[in-house]
């Protein structure tokens, strides 16, 4: 385990020795081959940046120890008489007292500097430390992870073992080791009295966020003034990352209820009004047919014939978008891709709405060079029925609808376009939107339950393309669909 502070130690005496040695020797070496070359004094020097290294290098008394072998060394072999200790003359005494005094100057501060440089490296490993765990904090997203980064960084900070405990006073407990676990009973204590050091053997550091205490930090052994510090900075991170978390899940649920009601509201709006309207005209036209059947001519038969099947339909196209509704939401549309020629599925979306485009003159145009697409054509082709029969209900009786595809260099482009009232400008960027049903234009005209263009939209966008809302130069909207020219592939596969 790695503390986390460390201090940088000097070498040991044994080695101070050891190098001291080594290195008056060497400089011995330099100086006889120096000797013929440069003076007695400037010599002298060498020896006394050998005491400076030694003195910076290791404690007060190797460098001592240097300075005393530096004296007889320089005594014995390059001082007269040589190769003998005896002190002739009083300046080779004042060198003594002199190597003696750079020594001790030079060995307090050494140790003094040495003393400095760890006290640095503490603060700047402690700044790292609380700079890394601040940004695991800052990017966790759950309580879960928030706990687990608190323990790892207070094992990093003690060696003793501590306790993390949770408001249900179960044992979040991460220790080092395993020691016998406290009794539950103080855990309660320790809950219900954090701030009360007399009924509490050991140091405890709550995490709080908005005066309410989230979890305890317990540490049964005396803490230090620096590992109680940090303990208080992580616990104070922590706080802050579980009050940011806490306040996320606070909003998001209050989004989902918003949503839910929304939703729910919606449902109802949609069961109440726009099933029960076509449930309202079959069962009439039923109970006519029922009643009056014989009273009734052929035609009139048929009419209400008629008028139950295009009932019958409309409500299984509700009934279909509802489904499809709560499909995309749930995120449960699965993409059955295959290669489609876009003329077979324009085709069969005609085909299922060809009562409701009865009374309107349908224009088609599809480029020549069309290639197949890489789609899921059952999705494509519901899109089309949402979007051609909106259309369709918007566009007055004899009136046109055009449907034109083009090839672009990176997308098929499909131009669904309608004579209507058109849509208003502020409503362009609702009209996708879930329920949402325009309250100007082409409500005006026939009303809908706001989950076709919606549903078309996620379909499109399942495949990569896009829909948007042009005004219709002629009068009227158009609908501008893309789809990727080729396939576009989300996630892995198989």
């Amino acid at each position: 385990m790695t503390p986390l502070l460390t201090v940088t130690k000097a070498i040991s005496p044994i080695k101070g020795y050891l190098l001291a040695t080594l290195t008056m020797t060497g400089i011995s070496l330099v100086t006889a081959l120096l000797t013929p070359l440069f003076l007695h004094t400037s010599l002298l020097m060498l020896f006394m940046a050998g005491i400076v290294f030694i003195s910076a290098k290791t404690a007060l008394g190797p460098a001592i120890y240097a300075s005393a072998l530096s004296f007889t060394i320089f005594n014995f072999f390059f001082t007269e008489p040589y190769y003998t200790l005896d002190i002739t003359h009083r300046h080779d005494v004042a060198t003594l007292v002199l190597f003696i005094f750079v020594s001790l100057i030079t060995g307090n501060l050494a140790s003094k500097m040495r003393l400095a440089i760890a006290e640095s490296k503490q603060a700047l490993e402690r700044q790292h430390r609380f700079f890394a765990f601040s940004q695991k904090m800052t990017s966790a997203m759950n309580t879960g992870l928030v706990l687990d980064t608190l323990q790892q960084a207070i094992q990093h900070t003690l060696s003793s073992p501590f306790y993390l405990i949770g408001k249900d006073q179960q044992e979040l407990v991460f220790t080092p080791s395993t020691p016998p676990s406290p009794s539950i009973s103080l855990f309660e204590t320790i809950w219900d009295t954090p701030e009360n050091s007399e009924l509490i053997d050991g140091e405890v550091i709550a995490l709080r966020t908005e005066n309410k205490t989230r979890a305890l930090i317990y540490v049964p052994s005396p803490l230090t003034e620096e590992q109680s510090a940090a303990l208080q900075t992580f616990s104070n991170l922590a706080a802050l990352a579980l009050q940011r978390i806490l306040l996320a899940e606070d909003l998001e649920a209050s989004r989902r209820l918003s949503e839910t009601e929304q939703l729910r509201s919606a449902l109802l709006s949609s069961v109440s009004h726009d099933l029960r309207t076509p449930l309202s005209s079959i069962i009439g036209s039923a109970s006519s047919l029922l009643e009056y059947q014989e009273k009734l001519s052929a035609d009139d038969q048929k009419q209400l014939l008629l008028t139950v099947l295009d009932e019958s339909q409309r409500l299984d196209r509700h009934i279909q978008n509802l489904l499809d509704m709560t499909r995309f939401g749930q995120g449960k549309v699965t993409l059955n891709r295959d290669w489609v020629d876009i003329r077979d599925i324009i085709a069969s979306a005609l085909y299922r709405l060809r009562d409701a485009l009865d009374s309107c003159h349908l224009n088609i145009s599809v480029q020549d060079n069309i290639p197949i697409i890489w789609v899921h054509g059952l999705l494509i082709e519901q899109a089309l029925v949402n979007i051609i029969d909106n259309a369709a209900r918007v566009t007055p009786a004899d009136g046109d609808i055009d449907i034109s595809v083009k090839l672009t260099t990176t997308s098929l482009d499909i131009d669904i376009s309608d004579n209507g009232p058109g849509i208003a400008d502020h409503e362009k960027v609702k009209i996708f939107d879930m329920f949402y049903s325009v309250t100007h234009g082409d409500s005006e005209t026939k009303t809908g339950t706001g989950l076709g263009l919606a549903i078309s939209k996620g379909m499109i966008a399942a495949h990569g393309g896009n829909i948007e809302v042009i005004d219709n130069s002629s009068g009227g909207t158009i609908m501008h669909i893309t789809l990727p020219k080729h396939p576009v592939v989300y996630g892995p596969q198989e």
